[in-house]
């Protein structure tokens, strides 16, 4: 048991500046800790069963981002407004592709599950995923076409000056 406290009390740390998970431990009386399991797991349920599988993947990869890029905002830490940064500019790559990903692959067992447990994965602070992502992927494909963007955007932005 006291493994497992080892990794609840930081869980509980992480949680109990979000008003939500904070009202809803006070009010079951019990630690934030254990409010965030519980939610994870009810959100992965309903995931894993279909119901409502694509809103969920889209709230959690939206309302828990937006939140904490509020907090970074709110900060004076500039490497938690890097990470948000990142990972917004990676979900913004990530959402044009899944619409064209989502129409081949939708019908694949466990599809959502799999996009949920990415889209954790890429704003989890502890993996830092969307850094990973942005680092191995975005960030060379960008350098390699950078001159070419910013021809193309600064041809478009001449084509629709107007005078």
């Amino acid at each position: 048991m006291e493994q497992a406290q080892t990794y609840l009390d930081p869980l509980s740390d992480h949680f109990k500046d979000v008003p939500v998970v904070k009202t809803i431990a006070e009010k079951l009386n019990v630690p934030t800790s254990y409010v965030a399991i519980g939610s994870v797991l009810v959100v992965f349920l309903l995931v894993l069963l279909g119901l409502g599988s694509g809103l969920i993947v889209n709230l959690v990869g939206i309302l828990y981002p937006a939140y904490m890029s509020f907090k970074a905002i709110e900060s004076e830490d500039p490497e938690d407004d890097k990470q948000w940064l990142t990972y917004w500019a990676v979900f913004a790559i990530y959402s044009f592709a899944d619409h064209f990903i989502d129409i081949l692959f939708f019908w694949v067992p466990f599809y959502h599950t799999i996009k949920l447990i990415v889209l954790i994965y890429m704003f989890w602070p502890k993996t830092r995923g969307a850094l990973v992502v942005y680092d191995m992927i975005i960030r060379p494909y960008f350098k390699m076409y950078e001159e070419k963007i910013e021809s193309s955007l600064k041809g478009l932005a001449e084509a629709t000056k107007t005078d």
